[in-house]
C-alpha cells in the first residue's frame, strides 16, 4: 500500500485537526461541524467520497449525517436516513479490522457498501488490477465506540485520488477526525442539554412564579401580586380617571363550610371567583386575599357613580343562586370600598381603608357596600396611642418571649425553637399581637431595640437548656431594620461569646419581603452575618417575587416554606404542587426546609413524603412559656 498524496493542501494533518477543533468547539449546531470534519477528511486524504454516520445532539438512532462527494440527487435522497446499528455490527467482521476500530472490507466480501448502495450500478465482479489497487466496492470504516463499546457514529470513505488502498500510516492518521466526531457529539449534546436546562428552569421558574403570586384554588392574583398591581396604580394614576378598591367579603361562608363541607365551600369560591371576574371590566383586577375574602382593583371609571354601580353590578351578579354539587346555594357579600385618592401614597392605606369599609359595611346587614370615610378611621387615634404605649413598653423592657418547638419530621424530637414576642401587660394585660405592633414598631423606629431585646434573651435562654438537649437551636426573626444596622455582625458575635454558643445553633429568620425591600444594603449586611456563622434562613419563602434570584445571590442554609401553602381548608397541604417544588428547590442549593403551621396529622405525613426535612405548627406544639418549654425538653 502506498500513502495518498496531500499535495492538495499544505496544511499538516495536526494542523487541520487542531482549526477543525476550534471550529467545533464555537459551534452550537452538530451539522456544521461534521461537515468540517468531513472536508478535512477529504481534503488531507484525497478521498472522493466521505460518509458521516451518527445520532443527533440528543443521542438515539444513527443517520446518515453527511454526504461528501455524492450527486445532489443520492445527498436528497439519502442524507438523514436511518442506519440500524445491527446491519452495520454484522458487517464489520473482526477479520477486517485493521487497527482498532478501524475496518477495511475488500470487495471480496461481496457487500455494497455507502457508495455501492447509492450508485447501485458498480460492477460486483469486477476484478482488482493489483492487490494495492482500490476496488470501486471497497469499504473503509472507521468506527466511534463509547466507553462501552457501543457505536455513536463512524465515518467511511471511498474513491481515494490515487487509486490505491490507504496506507496504515493513513488510516492510523484519520483516526484522528474519529475523535473529533467524538468531540463534535460531545460538544453537541453539552449544548443540547445546557439548553433544556434553561428551558426546564425558566419553565420552573416560570410556574413557581405563577403559583407564588396566584391562589391555587381559584387561579385569582393572590394578596402579594394584587399589592404590586396597587403600587403600580398610585404612582400612574389619571387625573381625568378614578380608580378604587374593593374588599369583597361573603356572608355567611362559614356555614357553607359547616353544612355542606370544605369541598363544597372551595367550589363556591370557584364559583364566586368566575362570576367577580365576569362581572368587572377586563382592565379590573380580581385577587383572592384567602378565605372569603376577595379584592378589587377597579381601574379607570369617569365618575364614582360607575364605581357604585359596578357595587351594585357584583351584588346582582351574586344573588344568583349556585348549583354546588347538585345543592342550590344562596350567597351575598359585604364590599368596601376606597377610592385611590391623590392623598394615598402607600398601597398599604388603600387596602386597610378599603378593608376598614368592608367592615362598616358588613355592620349595615347582608349585601351591602359601603365607601371608606374618613370618619371611619378611628385607628389614627389608636395608632397615636399605641405608639406611645410602645415608647414605653420598651423602655421598661415590658415585652415576653414565647417559643414555638422545631421538631425534625423523621424523628418528631425537638430540635429547635423559634422565639415569639409578646406585649401581654398592653391595655392593662389585655395583651396585643404582634402582627399589629411589630408594624407600628418598625414604622417608629422601635423594633430594632426589640429585636436586640428578644435576640438577647433568647440566647441566654437557649445556653440553658443546652444543658438538657445539647445542640439545641434557637431561630430568631430579623425585621429590616435590624438587619440594616451597621454593627449587627458585631453585636451577634458578642451574644455567642457571652452565652459560649456555637455559631450554627443561631438561626436569623429575614422574609424575602423583607430582604426585597432593601436590595443590596440587605445582601451586603446578610453577607456579613454569614461571615460570622449562624444559620440564616429565609421566612415565608415563596410568597415574595424573588426567591430563586436570592437563593443565588447567596445561598441560605434554610428556608420557612409559608403557612399558606402549608396549612389548608382540609387535612392535605394546601398546595403540595408549590411545596415538592420548594423543598426540591431548596435541597438543589443545599438548604434545609422548615414547614410552617402544620396542624394536622395529614398535613405532617404529606411533608414527611416529600421529605420536608423540619416542621412547627400547632400539632406538634404552640408557643410555650419558658417554664412549658423545660418541662418538653426534659420530657422527650
Amino acid at each position: 500500500m502506498v500513502n495518498p498524496s496531500l499535495a492538495q493542501s499544505e496544511t499538516s494533518p495536526i494542523q487541520r485537526v487542531l482549526e477543525i477543533t476550534r471550529d467545533i468547539l464555537q459551534e452550537t449546531e452538530l451539522g456544521p461541524a461534521l461537515e468540517s470534519i468531513a472536508r478535512g477528511v477529504r481534503d488531507l486524504y484525497g478521498f472522493g467520497y466521505v460518509t458521516i454516520v451518527a445520532a443527533d445532539a440528543t443521542g438515539g438512532d444513527l443517520s446518515r449525517r453527511v454526504l461528501l462527494g455524492y450527486a445532489a440527487d443520492v445527498v436528497a435522497s439519502r442524507q438523514h436516513e436511518i442506519v440500524r446499528r445491527a446491519d452495520i455490527l454484522e458487517v464489520l467482521d473482526p477479520s477486517f479490522q485493521v487497527h482498532p476500530d478501524c475496518y477495511y472490507i475488500p470487495t471480496e466480501r461481496a457487500f455494497g457498501w455507502e457508495r455501492a448502495i447509492y450508485t447501485g450500478d458498480l460492477p460486483m465482479d469486477a476484478t482488482r488490477e493489483a492487490p494495492h489497487r482500490w476496488h470501486e466496492n471497497d469499504a473503509l470504516v472507521f468506527v466511534l465506540p463509547d466507553r462501552g463499546g457501543e457505536m455513536l457514529g463512524y465515518i467511511s470513505v471511498d474513491g481515494p485520488r490515487d487509486g490505491n488502498v490507504p496506507s496504515d500510516e493513513t488510516m492510523r492518521s484519520v483516526q484522528l477526525f474519529v475523535n473529533l466526531l467524538g468531540l463534535a457529539l460531545a460538544n453537541a449534546r453539552a449544548h443540547a442539554a445546557e439548553v433544556e436546562r434553561g428551558r426546564l428552569l425558566e419553565a420552573s421558574q416560570a410556574k413557581l412564579r405563577y403559583e407564588a403570586t396566584h391562589d391555587a384554588l381559584t387561579r385569582l392574583p393572590n394578596r402579594k401580586y394584587f399589592a404590586g398591581l396597587l403600587e403600580e396604580a398610585l404612582h400612574t394614576r389619571s387625573r381625568d380617571f378614578r380608580s378604587a378598591v374593593f374588599f369583597v367579603d361573603l356572608d355567611e361562608f362559614k356555614s357553607v363550610n359547616d353544612s355542606l363541607g370544605h369541598a363544597a365551600g372551595d367550589a363556591l369560591l370557584v364559583t364566586i371567583a368566575q362570576r367577580l371576574r365576569a362581572t368587572v371590566a377586563d382592565l379590573d383586577v380580581v385577587a383572592r386575599f384567602g378565605g372569603d375574602e376577595f379584592a378589587i382593583l377597579v381601574r379607570d371609571r369617569a365618575t364614582t357613580d360607575e364605581i357604585d354601580a359596578l357595587a351594585d353590578a357584583i351584588h346582582d351578579a351574586l344573588l344568583v343562586p349556585l348549583d354546588i354539587d347538585g345543592r342550590v346555594v344562596y350567597t351575598t357579600a359585604s364590599i368596601g370600598v376606597a377610592i385611590v385618592e391623590p392623598a394615598y401614597t402607600e398601597m398599604e392605606a388603600v387596602l386597610r381603608d378599603a378593608d376598614t369599609a368592608m367592615y362598616h359595611a358588613k355592620s349595615l346587614g347582608r349585601a351591602q357596600h359601603a365607601f371608606f370615610d374618613r370618619q371611619m378611621h378611628t385607628r389614627a387615634t389608636q395608632r397615636l396611642s399605641l405608639v406611645s404605649d410602645l415608647r414605653a413598653a420598651v423602655a421598661d423592657d415590658a415585652f415576653e418571649i414565647a417559643y414555638q418547638p422545631i421538631v425534625a419530621l423523621g424523628s418528631g424530637k425537638i430540635v429547635g425553637l423559634e422565639a415569639l414576642v409578646r406585649w401581654p401587660s398592653y391595655n392593662n394585660g389585655a395583651g396585643l399581637s404582634p402582627l399589629e405592633f411589630i408594624p407600628v414598631a418598625e414604622d417608629v423606629g422601635l423594633v430594632s431595640k426589640i429585636g436586640r431585646f428578644v435576640l438577647a434573651r433568647s440566647c441566654e435562654r437557649l445556653a440553658e437548656w443546652q444543658r438538657i438537649v445539647p445542640g439545641l437551636g434557637m431561630s430568631v426573626n430579623l425585621a429590616v431594620q435590624e438587619i440594616l444596622q451597621p454593627d449587627i455582625d458585631a453585636y451577634v458575635l458578642d451574644l455567642l461569646r457571652r452565652f459560649s454558643l456555637r455559631p450554627h445553633e443561631l438561626t436569623l429568620e429575614i422574609t424575602e419581603t423583607a430582604i426585597m425591600r432593601s436590595g443590596a444594603l440587605a445582601t451586603n449586611a446578610l453577607e456579613r452575618l454569614r461571615a460570622t456563622g449562624v444559620r440564616l434562613c429565609i421566612d415565608d419563602f415563596g410568597t415574595g417575587y424573588s426567591s430563586l434570584r436570592y437563593l443565588q445571590q447567596f445561598p441560605v442554609h434554610a428556608i420557612k416554606i409559608d403557612r399558606s401553602f402549608v396549612g389548608g381548608s382540609n387535612d392535605a397541604l394546601a398546595s403540595e404542587p408549590i411545596v415538592r417544588m420548594l423543598v426540591e428547590l431548596a435541597a438543589s442549593y443545599g438548604a434545609s426546609c422548615v414547614a410552617e403551621g402544620v396542624e394536622t396529622a395529614g398535613q405532617f405525613e404529606a411533608l414527611r413524603t416529600l421529605r420536608c426535612t423540619f416542621g412547627q405548627g400547632y400539632l406538634f406544639h404552640r408557643p410555650l412559656e419558658p417554664s412549658d418549654v423545660t418541662t418538653a425538653l426534659v420530657g422527650q
